[in-house]
């Protein structure tokens, strides 16, 4: 069992995590991004939904007579 590693293999093992972990910033900020535009969409949808049976509720209102 090897215990002690080389200056060159340990430097090599740094800028792997550090590229590790630069990738997973990004992968954090798409998510960050995604869950942003879907929360975006959710609130729109609600809102049509609440034009929508705004608009029933109004045209059965005067469709009855």
């Amino acid at each position: 069992m090897k215990v002690h590693r080389s200056s060159q293999e340990l430097e090599s093992a740094l800028e792997g995590y550090k590229e590790l972990v630069k990738m997973q910033r990004q992968e954090i900020y798409e998510l960050k991004k995604f869950e942003s535009e879907n929360i975006k969409l959710k609130n729109l949808l609600q809102g049509y939904k609440k034009v929508i049976e705004d608009i029933s509720k109004s045209g059965s209102k005067s469709n009855v007579r």
